[in-house]
């Protein structure tokens, strides 16, 4: 091929350049004659060559299969080799010799000393620099591990540059370094560090170590490396910036102490080229020189691609570096005598395969660093200007930011600063000629203040002291001490410290340092213990360094040389032909420095590493002295730095606002709760309305008081009685005002707007405050009240004040309360002659006491101390009987006459007590009708409602009894016979009369018997007329069996039958927290010790270990919850076979107990987090992109608290998911439940968030690779599944036939029942009302029986939406009925009662609507003879008044009929009364005990079930069955109602569970 001779090159290599061109190109090698170029012009003549290809590997980038036999020989991340011995203190990691001085006292000792001090073999700082470079090119050992392990150096107390306060406790922080992780297990295995790049001299320094380095590197056009301006000259181009942000070492510059911006950096091959300008003016002028051999390539090769070119070029620049490191600097660097006579490099023999090039131990940590003893503090810059060579100068900032002008270039200050030095200051130029004419400072002992103790350091400690460090490095490495190494290198051991260096006359100082480092090392009389940096670098002499390190780094570049199988030399590689070598050999660094930069050659000594003053130019100049003026200073010193600073007020701020978030959430909560009562009341309150144009009926809202806050209330004014009556909206009393013996009323009137307010004052009642919805109504109201008072002659006065006065001066029934309070608790008192403590009255003053006595109780009061109603018959002769004065009142003394009769007198002194009631003209005789009414009385007080034929029935059978069937009167002694007979005398005699107080009841203590005691045991059973005669042994008195005498045998004993008890739900239970356990055990072992290397463990205590551990175990319940909520899974399991040995049943409990696990764990995870945060926030950048390295950070941007908490996704999520957790759970207590459900049903449904962000929490990898999905995916399958199947039958419009209205406020639904639906008596489903939200279901218990061809519901409206249910369904509001959506069934433990030989079903309130669909299903499998295992049922229903419940007597009445089986037994309990045992319950147990009798059915209910009045003793009860049902092992017990009433019997059946006898197994559900 012909190639054109287009470049200009300099004479001495004019020949051989171009038959290099033509052999990388490819050609056979031309002939000198045939290159017609004339020195120093171009020609245009063609030089004729033969092409032939030609293949050749090139030199790998990461050092892999350099040796094809091993292959890992001399590869990045090698292990440095050892020939000496390990030494580490524990044979295995441990850093050596710990008994050794303080680095910081050697180096003080044995390498203190002054700058400026010149060479005397007049070596050059470009050696020393140049050799900086060539420790970059082989050697990086420089990263610490990961994890971090500190290696800190002890600051001695006061030292001089470190401790000038003398404060001690200081440390100079030093990491240890990266290791084989394989490595270090066993003295057979000590550690052994890396070299993270290769030990070739194979272009890292120039391309990096890896593809994708270089890559960035490239211009890719022309095999160019990318310069900043492609516009200049090849002399003035520099690299591009690091504006892609190469991971580049980026420490803070100690001048500024300042993060900045790796982008600031050029980008070049060496990551730490940019550490100071000399070092980057070399990475600098290899990129030129690398450009410049592209440019002439590619101009006599113009159809080579950039590939080729690249590697054309590469290979020149790596052959001629290995040429320029081993044959020009080495021999400089090794020994230069007297004479001038350099070091000879033994001859190359060719590649050895078997020579393994790895950096030794020694050489890096001692040998190489002989460098530092070489370096000087001041480069002196110069330039060239009309042929005269003169010093250069650099604008200075200096303190108080000022700016100075002062020559050379300042090693301390100029770190990591070193594109200052070359865009603002005198250019690569001057750096170049400065480094080739200043000398090197003294072959010595001595390292300048630059690098003993002004060397940069980490953020925390800004100057740090490299002699130390050295010291220090070693020991890290396990080197052992220094005869040690010269054993392994050959070389005779050292006997006498003087013997180290004998050439006293050359440095005086060394016989007092052997002194000083002998009394340091323990007067040693052998210098074997001495650390290997101090020890070799002391063997220095004027010729360089002594006869150890020279050793080691002649072995160690000899290895390199030889076991490199792309060494330039070697012919068998292929890469060069003689020519080209010829070339390579005959180019040194003063001609790249030349060809690349302004300089000419002969500008230039002729050995750039010497200055001898051969220079054409320049003298040679001393190195400067750092103590000189003109000569910048190491300002600032020592700076540190606190890493936490600037995360305190987020990181405080952030755990204050989400530890308030649990106050706030139940603040929130509790104001919801107040406003949907607020607003509840609101909506029941109607609009006051003229109630048929009466005068004398108004409504208002009355302010009760600051406690009892409003009601709405309806004003009757009646004249013929005189009194003011104040009923409820439904026309209930709530309270009388008599003014039969007032004189005067007094009316204020609220004169401000918007004037509604009115009070009214009576003498001796309360003031009655109301409030109209206008001043209209108020002024008509006042207008009817004050026509009233002068029809019945009561004088009045009215007054205006503020709303405000009104209420403030208005005496309320609040404030009457508590002094009504101590008013009952005084009669108990003196009554019952209990003590004052007793009765919780604590000090009364004189006043009080006379208040108390002075009081007068108003018929209302008077009826509320008895809980009844103001107008019910009984309290009206009761208190005409008390009112002895007749004044309208009854004072202390008259009510504490009757209160003593009725708590201590005698059964014919109460008798004598309720005949006189009713004897109101005190004839000594009660008529029939008389009698009557007063039966009707007591029977209102039950709120029952009874026919006239039953009453009559009743009067005949006890006239009857009392031997009067014939007289329509009776005495009191025929009124004795009825209720003070024998067999009720004992009842009548141990009645009494409650007081309500605040806080319960106050009873007789010797009165207060339990139905067991007294009524329930003349009920054995329910008598039916059939079978009157019919003996049962239920709720007899018995005898209980007695538990194990002692202490510790009774609680053996119940620990047994509680675990027999709950044996299933206890084995789960426990199974699933051991496997909890396990989980966070495992977790945190993990991390304690099996993981210890990747230190988060040492960098944030233990708590990592619990954070892990409990993150793991949150993994592992809020996944289990998820099964919890697979309600269809769940009910068909329980089904199976598998119903006997898991307790599907307590699912709901092991929900909630699922729940409190993974609460707690949550918040051992968060409050483990917020500690290892701190920790975290305490540590560098750099240190943590080691532990999370998924996080990288820029090396300038610290990682404060709030990057962690809200940069990233797992503290964003973490934080989001804390907030989601405290809404959710603070909503889900049973406060949140009952008082605002419908905010607990959405914030529960957060559940699809929670595990959204729980999976996005994971996925940030802050501490290992996501492992939620291994216990998430499987539960969220059966979950998903579970769903479809609600999804599938839940969205099907199901028509409603039949709604119904029924009393207390309950709304009966009878609707389709869709095909397939199969379900069993006891079971539940889900329901929502398309026109009040598609979307929102509510849980009712069906209360239809299997068999039935349609579902039916009762829903008591006691929320917004049941209540609004009533209102859709409501045919006065709407004839039209919105269809439903169903979802289910679902079962529970009620739909098992017929696998107990005997079940016993206990409902209270709207909680007996699962019963009503078993008892159906019980009573139709009877008649239908199908076999069940239960034998007989008990129901217990429990509830305020049967007439609120209508339509379950209908159905109970229903179950009788069809009993033909006497399979149900059903008792009603009702509890108007909150006393369980009074006069008045005793009447009308008597009164239902002789209807009974007669009739077989219950007076009240007209039910074969017997009526108790009062609520059930559950224990005694249920003992009873112990002997009615002898041998029974199991008694099902089934309860649903209020919390207090399951918590009754649930108490009941634990009690009864320690004695011998059957098993009673509760289930129970609450609303």
């Amino acid at each position: 091929m012909t190639l054109p001779c287009r470049f200009i090159i300099n004479a001495f290599i004019c020949v051989r350049f171009l038959h290099l061109l033509h052999n990388v190109a490819g050609d056979r090698p031309c002939s000198n004659n045939i290159c017609n170029c004339t020195l120093g012009e171009t020609n245009q003549n063609n030089i004729s060559c033969v092409e032939t290809e030609r293949e050749y590997e090139l030199h790998p980038q990461d050092g892999y299969y350099n040796n094809l036999i091993h292959p890992d020989w001399g590869a990045i991340d090698g292990q440095l080799l050892r020939k000496s011995p390990t030494n580490y203190s524990d044979g295995v990691y441990e850093p050596a010799s710990p008994e050794r001085p303080n680095p910081l006292d050697i180096s003080d000792v044995a390498h203190k000393g002054g700058s400026g001090l010149k060479s005397l073999r007049n070596r050059t700082a470009l050696l020393v620099f140049f050799g900086q470079q060539v420790v970059e090119e082989i050697m990086d050992s420089q990263r610490p591990g990961c994890p971090r392990e500190f290696f800190n150096i002890p600051i001695p107390k006061g030292h001089v540059r470190y401790d000038p306060e003398g404060e001690g406790g200081k440390e100079l922080p030093l990491l240890r370094t990266r290791f084989d992780a394989r490595t270090g297990y066993s003295p057979n295995n000590p550690r052994q560090q890396l070299n993270e790049i290769t030990p070739f001299l194979d272009g890292g320094l120039m391309y990096g170590t890896a593809k994708a380095w270089t890559d960035t590197l490239r211009e890719f056009k022309g095999g160019r490396l990318l310069a900043e301006d492609l516009t200049k000259p090849l002399s003035d181009s520099i690299p591009v910036r690091n504006d892609i942000r190469l991971p580049m070492p980026n420490p803070p510059s100690p001048k500024d102490h300042v993060l900045r911006p790796v982008t600031r950096f050029y980008r070049i091959g060496n990551p730490r080229g940019n550490e100071n300008p000399f070092l980057l003016a070399f990475g600098v002028m290899w990129f030129r020189w690398h450009n410049y051999l592209c440019e002439r390539l590619s101009a006599t090769n113009p159809d080579w691609s950039d590939e080729r070119l690249f590697n054309e070029a590469r290979k020149l620049v790596i052959a001629q570096h290995q040429k320029i490191v081993m044959y020009d600097w080495l021999p400089a660097w090794l020994q230069r005598k007297e004479n001038s006579d350099l070091f000879p490099i033994p001859a190359y023999k060719g590649y050895n395969p078997h020579v393994h090039p790895g950096v030794s131990q020694e050489m890096q940590t001692a040998a190489l660093r002989y460098g530092h003893t070489l370096v000087v503090s001041v480069v002196i810059t110069r330039k060239l200007e009309s042929g005269q060579c003169s010093r250069t100068t650099m604008p200075i900032r200096v303190g108080g930011g000022h700016q100075a002008t002062l020559e050379g270039i300042r090693l301390c200050q100029s770190y990591w600063k070193s594109q200052e030095a070359i865009s603002e200051g005198p250019g690569l130029d001057a750096l170049y000629l400065g480094m080739a004419h200043t000398l090197a400072e003294k072959e010595d002992h001595i390292i300048v203040d630059d690098l003993r103790g002004d060397l940069f350091g980490p953020l925390e400690f800004s100057r740090r002291d490299l002699g130390a460090i050295n010291i220090q490095r070693g020991r890290d490495h396990g080197i052992p001490g220094y005869n040690a190494v010269r054993k392994a290198y050959g070389l005779d051991p050292i006997y006498s410290w003087n013997d180290i260096n004998n050439i006293s006359a050359y440095d005086t100082t060394l016989t007092d340092i052997f002194k000083q480092l002998q009394k340091m090392y323990n007067n040693d009389s052998v210098p074997d213990n001495l650390d290997l940096f101090t020890g070799g670098l002391l063997e220095t002499t004027p010729d360089g360094p002594g006869d150890l390190f020279r050793n080691i780094m002649l072995e160690q570049f000899e290895r390199i040389r030889d076991g490199d199988r792309f060494w330039f030399e070697n012919r068998e590689n292929g890469l060069f032909t003689d020519e080209d070598l010829q070339f390579i050999q005959d180019t040194d660094l003063g001609d790249i420095i030349s060809l690349t930069t302004g300089i000419t050659r002969s500008e230039l000594p002729v050995n750039v590493f010497f200055c001898d003053g051969n220079s054409a130019t320049c003298d040679c100049l001393a190195p400067g002295n750092a103590s000189l003026d003109k000569y910048e200073n190491c300002e600032p010193g020592l700076q540190t730095y606190d890493y936490f600073s600037g995360s305190e007020a987020s990181f405080a701020l952030t755990l204050v606002a989400l530890g308030l978030c649990v106050p706030i959430t139940i603040g929130v909560m509790i104001l919801m709760a107040k406003s949907k009562e607020k607003t509840m009341q609101q909506a029941k309150r109607r609009s006051p309305r003229k109630l048929d144009g009466d005068p004398n009926k108004f409504t208002a809202t009355e302010w009760v008081g600051a406690t009892s806050g409003e009601r709405n209330v309806m004003i009757e004014l009646k004249r013929d009685r005189k009194k003011i009556v104040v009923m409820d909206l439904v026309g209930k009393t709530l309270r009388l005002i008599d003014l039969r013996h007032s004189d005067k009323v007094r009316i204020r009137m609220s004169e401000d707007r918007p004037m509604d307010l009115m009070s009214i004052r009576v003498q001796g009642e309360i003031d009655l405050v109301l409030r109209f919805d206008s001043s209209g109504t108020r002024d008509s109201a006042v207008r009817n009240l004050e026509s009233f008072l002068q029809d019945i002659g009561v004088n009045r006065e009215k007054i205006s004040f503020s709303s405000a006065t009104i209420i403030k001066e208005a005496e309320t029934y609040d404030d009457r309360k508590l002094l009504l309070d101590k008013f009952f608790r005084i009669v108990c008192l003196q009554a019952f002659k209990k003590n004052m403590r007793d009765m919780n009255l604590g000090e009364l003053d004189g006043e009080t006491i006379n208040k108390i006595r002075n009081i007068k109780l108003t018929r209302t009061e008077f009826a509320e101390s008895l809980g009844m109603e103001p107008n019910s018959m009984f309290v009206r002769n009761m208190f005409l009987l008390v009112d002895t004065t007749k004044d309208g009142f009854v004072s202390f003394e008259e009510f504490m006459t009757m209160f003593m009769t009725l708590a201590s007198g005698t059964a014919d002194e109460k008798a004598q007590l309720l005949f006189n009631m009713y004897d109101i003209k005190r004839k000594g005789e009660l008529t029939r009708d008389q009698f009557s009414k007063m039966l009707k009385s007591m029977m209102d007080l039950a709120d029952a409602s009874v026919d006239q034929a039953r009453v009559d029935q009743l009067l005949n059978s006890m006239f009857e009894q009392a031997g009067i069937s014939g007289k329509n009167k009776m005495t009191f002694d025929d009124f004795k016979k009825i209720f003070a007979s024998d067999d009720h005398r004992e009842i009548l005699n141990k009645a009494t009369m409650g007081l309500d107080v605040e806080g319960g009841q106050i009873d007789s203590p010797s009165r207060g018997l339990t139905n067991r005691q007294t009524v329930l045991r003349r009920y054995k059973s329910g008598t039916r007329t059939s079978d009157v005669n019919r003996t049962s042994k239920v709720n007899i008195v018995t005898k209980k069996t007695k538990p194990p005498m002692s202490k510790l045998g009774q609680q053996y004993y119940e620990f047994q039958r509680y675990i027999e008890n709950y044996r299933l739900q206890i084995f789960w239970g426990s199974l699933f927290s051991l496997i909890t356990a396990g989980i966070f055990i495992e977790r945190a072992y993990f991390y304690s010790v099996l993981r210890e290397h990747s230190g988060l463990r040492r960098l944030a205590g233990f708590g990592v270990s619990v954070t892990r551990g409990a993150a793991s175990a949150q993994m592992f319940t809020y996944a289990f919850l998820l099964i919890t909520m697979s309600r269809n899974t769940l009910t068909f399991f329980r089904e199976t076979f598998l119903h006997r040995f898991i307790p599907f049943d307590s699912f709901h409990a092991m929900h909630k107990y699922v729940a409190i696990l993974a609460l707690l764990m949550t918040a051992m995870h968060i409050v483990g987090h917020a500690i290892n945060l701190y920790h975290i926030c305490t540590q560098a950048s750099m240190d943590l992109n080691c532990y999370f390295r998924e996080y990288f950070r820029a090396t300038h941007v610290l990682a404060s608290f709030h990057y962690w908490a809200f940069g990233t996704i797992t503290g964003i999520t973490g934080i989001i998911l804390t907030v989601i957790i405290i809404v959710m759970y603070v909503f889900a207590t049973e406060y949140a439940r009952r008082h605002v459900f419908n905010a607990f049903w959405f914030t529960h449904n957060f559940y699809i968030v929670l595990y959204l962000f729980l999976v996005l929490h994971g996925l940030g990898r802050l501490v290992q690779d996501p492992i939620w999905g291994y216990y998430f995916i499987g539960p969220l399958v059966i979950f998903v599944i579970d769903k479809f199947i609600s999804i599938s039958r839940n969205k099907v419009e199901i028509t409603v036939k039949t709604a119904k209205m029924l009393p207390s406020g309950v709304t009966f639904l009878e609707f389709k029942r869709p095909l397939n639906f199969d379900y069993k008596s006891g079971q539940w489903v889900r329901v929502a009302c398309l026109k009040l939200g598609k979307s929102e279901y509510h849980p009712f218990t069906l209360t239809s029986s299997p068999h039935e061809e349609t579902l039916t519901l009762h829903i008591r409206a006691v929320g917004p939406w049941t209540t609004n249910l009533r209102r859709v369904y409501d045919p006065n509001v709407s004839l039209k009925m919105p269809k439903l959506y169903l979802d289910g069934p679902f079962g529970e433990g009620h739909q098992d009662w017929y696998r107990y030989p005997v079940a016993v079903l206990v409902g209270g309130g709207i909680g007996v609507t699962p019963f009503a669909s078993i008892l159906k299903d019980l009573v139709h499998k009877s008649r239908m003879k199908v076999k069940f295992p239960c034998r007989k049922v008990y129901f217990l229903w429990v509830t305020r008044t049967q007439k609120s419940f209508e339509w379950l007597t209908d159905m109970i009445r229903e179950v009788e009929n069809g009993d033909i089986n006497n399979l149900v037994s059903v008792h009603i309990f009702i509890t108007q009364f909150q006393q369980k045992f009074d006069l008045r319950t005793t009447m009308l147990y008597i009164c239902e005990q002789h209807f009974q009798r007669v009739a077989g059915q219950s007076l009240f209910t007209g039910l074969r079930a017997i009526t108790h009045f009062g609520r059930p003793v559950f224990q005694d009860f249920l003992y009873s069955l112990t002997i009615e049902h002898e041998g029974v092992p199991n008694i099902g017990v089934f309860s649903c109602g209020p919390p207090p009433m399951t918590h009754s019997m649930e108490s009941a059946c634990t009690t009864l569970n320690k004695l011998d006898g059957p098993t009673y197994v509760h289930h129970f559900e609450n609303f």
